[in-house]
């Protein structure tokens, strides 16, 4: 019997304790804590997100800026056209009424001279202006070239006087299209008077068409000086010297002799 009741209290007690640990909650495990950003390293991020983000911004005054000069662009080109359209009934005009007056002149071979001269002018004037209309498309894309090079490079700084000079540029540059396109709707008549005095005539005539083109001449050449203050400028805003030559474009054109009468 005394056995059996020890068994009985083991038994008890077993039972006690499984109840009791039954009861006693599982422990819930610490989770591992997320490392935090140091302030260092989160200065750096958000240095990073800043430059991406004003990289963006360029990017997208870039594409505006060049969307804006190409829509300028064209719209020079258009009033070119316009003005050589026009011109075309105008030069046909005085050509026919400059074989009427070469009525006035014997000389058969004089005649003849004076019309190819008075052709060879109009085809000067219209060379001449797609010449310097080049010259100024290639200063446009060199100055294009300088800002978007400013941009890059601002990050904060001040570059007024870069800003300025290219202000002035595009002044320059569209002063000198507002006068090619003005030049290009000109033709120039020869005046014949008598047979004697047909040479002078004829030289009226291309002295006034080379007087009207060094008009267009001194505004392009403005333009190219204006293009290159722009690039001392920003030379300057890094600390460099340049050279006096400017970007390899030049105004000037070959202009082939016309025959004397």
């Amino acid at each position: 019997m005394k056995i059996l009741k020890l068994s009985g209290a083991s038994l008890v007690g077993l039972s006690f304790a499984l109840s009791v640990f039954a009861q006693t909650p599982t422990p819930t495990p610490t989770p591992t804590p997320t490392p935090t950003r140091t302030p260092l390293r989160q200065q750096r991020e958000d240095i990073r997100d800043t430059r991406r983000e004003g990289m963006q911004e360029i990017r997208e005054d870039m594409m505006t800026t060049r969307e804006e000069k190409g829509n300028l662009r064209r719209e020079f080109q258009d009033d070119v056209r316009e003005a050589r359209t026009d011109l075309k009934s105008r030069i046909d005009a005085k050509r026919e009424q400059l074989k009427q007056d070469l009525r006035k002149v014997r000389d058969e071979r004089k005649k003849e001279v004076t019309e190819r001269i008075d052709k060879s002018l109009d085809a000067l004037n219209e060379r001449m202006t797609n010449h310097f209309s080049s010259v100024l498309d290639k200063l446009e894309d060199v100055l294009v070239r300088i800002e978007e090079r400013a941009d890059r490079t601002a990050s904060g700084s001040d570059i007024s006087s870069v800003e300025a000079a290219a202000a002035l540029a595009r002044t320059a540059i569209s002063d000198a299209r507002a006068a090619i396109v003005v030049q290009a709707a000109k033709t120039y008549s020869i005046t014949v008077n008598n047979d004697s005095t047909l040479r002078s005539d004829v030289g009226k005539a291309r002295q006034a068409l080379h007087a009207d083109l060094r008009v267009v001449f001194e505004k392009v050449k403005a333009a190219k000086e204006a293009v290159h203050a722009v690039a001392r400028a920003l030379a300057a805003f890094h600390g460099v010297i340049l050279p006096s030559p400017t970007p390899s474009v030049s105004p000037t054109a070959t202009v082939s002799p016309t025959p004397t009468p």
